[in-house]
């Protein structure tokens, strides 16, 4: 079977299918530009507020500490639907971003991006459960696939735009800047986003009495698997044009053509991921999934040839990619509707914790041993994220919408 055979999805796309992976999908690239902003213009505005790059892992941390609030959506979103909240963090996300392109300090700049990250984890979660409950079982994993694309292409649109970040010693504050047109979506938004089909009213089952009721079978080794990867990746990619610009001496342009080039087609992962998790299964695509991105990224902070960064960067990506569906899939299957979106979350705020702890060891590390093998001590963590994603059940094919509507507190499997 040929590439592009293999990702053509199981089964063609219904009229709904394809309607809330349109609306979703600009959702995901407005957060994909705005949330990646921080990472993409850390040489330059690292260096317009004086900070050294342990200075800024700290800052790092702090904003991913404060992120942790974004539970605070899901948690609304079992009890009052799922599209207000959605809408409401993809508000904030674009506010925030206009704040930072006018903060005046240290201080401000980090308060505004708390506000973006916040918004970011919670259009995270809520986004991958709406996703789940609305999309067909056969085509979730890789419809979520296309979210994550699209998602990436504002990731790529904002290294596109980095130049501009160039040219003036304040110029990183436009790209924050243009993340506020993400404003002029919203009463599109509003008029066509559906509410989840597999939402129902209902009395709300607290987190902590749902682990009670035998989920933290699957809760614990999911927010593991989740800490354990933000905690080596939170790091990796966020530094990764601090490496070649200030630490090997590329130039900006060519660095920015080898992340673009690379990462660009690493991306593929996301259709690749999808499809294989939806035909193959949740489980071992993550596991292999973790392998390549474990790969790829040591690869990227122990090399410095040029064709190795590049292969490196690609394997990462691709890595990082393919997980995401089938990660995403398995977040929102292995837990019933009324505590889904809260459990999304919990599990996004583990992964917040990983990134806060990769961060902390980085502002502890680098300045003394290095960037790069900082990172490679955290990579230690993804093997151990591979043996707990094989505690996991599969759950390829279980239908959300069908669960729901008998009133189970489990989902089942599609006939």
């Amino acid at each position: 079977m040929s590439l592009p055979q293999f990702l053509n999805p199981t089964k063609p796309f219904s009229p709904n299918d394809r309607r809330i992976v349109f609306l979703l999908g600009i959702v995901a690239f407005v957060a994909g530009y705005g949330g990646a902003q921080m990472a993409h213009t850390l040489p330059y505005a690292r260096l317009s507020l004086g900070l050294t790059e342990g200075n800024m892992s700290i800052v790092f941390a702090i904003v991913r500490a404060v992120s942790l609030l974004g539970v605070a959506f899901s948690i609304i979103a079992d009890r009052k639907g799922r599209k207000e909240p959605l809408i409401v963090a993809f508000g904030l996300l674009s506010l925030g971003s206009l704040l930072t392109a006018f903060v005046p300090s240290t201080a401000v700049y980090v308060a505004s991006q708390s506000i973006v990250r916040v918004a970011v984890i919670a259009i995270a979660a809520l986004g991958m459960v709406l996703l789940a409950e609305e999309l067909s079982p056969a085509i979730r994993a890789y419809g979520m696939g296309l979210y994550g694309l699209a998602g990436s292409l504002g990731v790529g649109t904002g290294l596109l735009l980095l130049p501009i970040a160039e040219r003036a010693d304040n110029g990183w504050r436009i790209l924050f800047a243009l993340t506020g047109l993400g404003l002029l979506a919203i009463p599109m938004l509003l008029r066509f986003l559906p509410e989840s089909r597999a939402y129902r009213p209902g009395r709300p089952i607290s987190f902590i009495g749902a682990l009670k009721m035998g989920l933290g079978r699957h809760f614990w080794p999911l927010a593991g698997v989740s800490f354990f990867v933000s905690a080596f990746s939170a790091p990796a990619f966020d530094f990764v044009l601090e490496r070649l610009i200030n630490d090997l001496a590329w130039e900006a342009s060519a660095a920015r053509f080898l992340l673009i080039a690379a990462s660009g087609l690493g991306a593929i992962g996301l259709l690749v991921g999808g499809r294989m998790a939806d035909s193959t299964g949740r489980r071992p695509t993550a596991a292999i999934s973790l392998g390549i991105g474990l790969v790829g990224g040591l690869g990227f902070y122990l090399l410095d040839s040029g064709w190795f960064l590049a292969a490196s960067i690609f394997l990462a990506t691709l890595g990082a990619t393919m997980l995401t569906p089938s990660l995403g899939a398995l977040r929102a299957e292995l837990f019933p509707t009324r505590v889904r979106a809260t459990s999304a979350a919990w599990v996004t705020n583990a992964a917040i914790l990983g990134s806060i702890s990769g961060f902390l060891i980085g502002g502890v590390l680098i300045d003394r041993i290095g960037l790069p093998l900082t990172v490679a001590a955290l990579g230690s963590g993804l093997v151990i994220s591979i043996l707990l994603i094989l505690k996991l059940p599969e759950t390829k094919g279980m239908d959300l919408v069908r669960s729901s509507r008998s009133g189970s507190s489990t989902t089942t499997t599609e006939s």
